[in-house]
Parts: structure tokens; C-alpha cells; sequence
């Protein structure tokens, strides 16, 4: 396998819903990941941005080191590492921002650098209903809401107070 993995490389989740304008050479990478081969993260962004959808980079890298001399698979294992990382949240796309491979000791190792994309038609990360907990249908309907928590009214020297419980609270002595 040619050395694929490099600075501006893209890597999109299986899941991720794209406009059609936006004509992606994928081939496999790893399980629920696909590599693009037709673009790099500039190029990408460019042709999402024509379709009207917004393509975000969020702030901060992720990185993963990986020892070993062979370049090709030390880099694929280092990312298939970053994939597998909780901190790429609900993104459902990666950038390789930078492939340093150094020695230490004689030992070499290849430390790679990436940071999470996502690319979204909407120019906003969430939008208003689902901040609020209510999910859509494909037509844009809200289909529930978020229900809210049982409250318990508790007195207190005269004076009430509520607070969420998610049990029914009963106070010895409690005469109404």
C-alpha cells in the first residue's frame, strides 16, 4: 500500500451525510472511517463551501505517538489511534495536520497530529431545537421534546424550595 496519510489528508465517517454536489474518491481506511483521495482538507473545504454548507475545523489537536521504523504502518496505526480517541466527539470528519516522524535513543517513533471536522449544511454547529432536546423529522417537524424532571416541593421553615429529584421524596414527620 502507497504511502496515503500526509499533511491536509481527509478522513470521513461512514455516517457522514454530504451534499451531492460534492463528488468524494474514498477508498477504506478503517472500520466506519473512509480515506479521501480526491481532496485534501483546502480542496474540501472550498467545494462544500460552493454547495452552501459549511465545513467546521474545531479548535485544538489531537495526536497520537506510534514506535516503530516502518513509515507507512506506523502512521496508519497512529491514526486508526486518533479514531479511536473519545476527544473527536460528534465530528464526522479528520484532518491530518501534520506527520512528524523523529528517533529518540535510536528508538524511531512517528507522532501524528490531526483535528477534528465536521462538515454540516447549516452555518451552526447545533441547531435551536436540538440545543433544546427536540429531534426532527425529515420533513423539519419536531417530533418530541425534552420531558421535564419530577419536581418536589420541599418547605422548609416556612419558606419552599424546588429542586429536581427523580424519585418521589418523602420526609419523616412531613404532616399536610
Amino acid at each position: 500500500m502507497r504511502n496515503t496519510i500526509h499533511a491536509g489528508a481527509i478522513l470521513i465517517n461512514d455516517d457522514a451525510f454530504l451534499p451531492k454536489a460534492v463528488q468524494l474518491e474514498t477508498e477504506p481506511f478503517a472500520r466506519g472511517w473512509k480515506l479521501v483521495k480526491n481532496f485534501d482538507g483546502d480542496k474540501l473545504n472550498r467545494e462544500i463551501g460552493r454547495a452552501g454548507w459549511t465545513f467546521f475545523s474545531f479548535a485544538g489537536e489531537i495526536s497520537s505517538t506510534v514506535f516503530g521504523n516502518d513509515g507507512t504502518a506506523t502512521v496508519r496505526r497512529a491514526v486508526k489511534r486518533i479514531l479511536a480517541n473519545p476527544d473527536l466527539g460528534q465530528s464526522n470528519s479528520l484532518e491530518v495536520t501534520r506527520v512528524t516522524p523523529k528517533h529518540f535513543l535510536g528508538v524511531p517513533y512517528t507522532t501524528v497530529y490531526a483535528c477534528s471536522r465536521h462538515a454540516r449544511e447549516s452555518i451552526f454547529f447545533f441547531r435551536r431545537d436540538e440545543a433544546q432536546g427536540r429531534s426532527r423529522d425529515e420533513s423539519g417537524r419536531g417530533l418530541s421534546e425534552r420531558r421535564p424532571s419530577p419536581r418536589v416541593e420541599v418547605v422548609l421553615g416556612g419558606t419552599a424550595s424546588r429542586s429536581r429529584v427523580p424519585f418521589p421524596l418523602s420526609i419523616e414527620g412531613d404532616s399536610k
